[in-house]
């Protein structure tokens, strides 16, 4: 019976021990497209106090981009979304919001770090004065997003999507609601995160990142 467990944890052990060496060798190119309902239809069909509180736990424990030699902004030519943005951007029932693209070491919860996500045109409250009307100021994104790689991919969501306004007062005013979601996902595979308001396409890729004895330039990547 001793002979047994040992040998189920053995087999626990080889198995972490291939875990953490894949993590290390391991990167992912990520595509990311955010858009937004223009129809709004389900604006006011929600309740945003749950979500709000989680957002705020959230923002208090966000952590800076750490240094990732692996990490690098791409150009959006040579996207496999590309497709799908092109459809999003033809229907007029969607605006796009935002959309980029990445490479990234694969990380772990304990030391995956936030990608910050901004909208392409960021309209700031201080510039929507009294002749201000919602229909001259488009709503806009900011906020971050997460890979984290653990015994499964996950994908974290953490944005704030804001839509001006009439408010009370009669004058412009900020609607702020939360977006957050965390996302089990597969590699090579597209996922569509759905919100009432807010839309999010994401597929990460994943490649094998040369060790220093095979290329001193970690600029460059083998695809897996």
């Amino acid at each position: 019976m001793k002979i047994f467990f040992i040998k189920i944890l053995i087999v626990m052990i080889i198995q972490a021990i291939t875990s953490i060496s894949y993590a290390k060798e391991t990167g992912y190119e990520v595509e990311l497209i955010i858009f937004e309902d223009t129809r709004g239809r389900y604006l006011h069909s929600e309740d945003w106090s749950y979500n709000d509180m989680l957002n705020n736990k959230q923002d208090n424990i966000l952590k800076q981009v750490k240094a990732d030699p692996h990490y690098k902004q791409l150009p959006w030519a040579g996207s496999k979304l590309a497709s799908n943005l092109n459809k999003l951007k033809k229907n007029s029932n969607y605006r796009i919001l935002a959309n980029r693209r990445w490479k990234q070491k694969g990380l772990d919860r304990e030391h995956a770090f936030n990608i910050p996500i901004e909208s392409h045109s960021k309209v700031n409250s201080e510039k929507n004065n009294i002749s201000a009307t919602p229909q001259d100021a488009d709503p806009y994104i900011t906020g971050n997003v997460k890979l984290i790689m653990s015994r499964y991919l996950h994908f974290d969501v953490n944005i704030k999507y804001i839509r001006p306004q009439y408010g009370n007062n009669g004058k412009v005013e900020n609607m702020v609601l939360p977006v957050v979601n965390e996302r089990r996902m597969r590699s090579r595979e597209i996922h569509y995160i759905d919100h009432p308001l807010v839309g999010i396409v994401v597929l990460a890729t994943p490649f094998k990142i040369k060790s220093p004895k095979q290329n001193t330039d970690t600029t460059q990547y083998k695809t897996m």
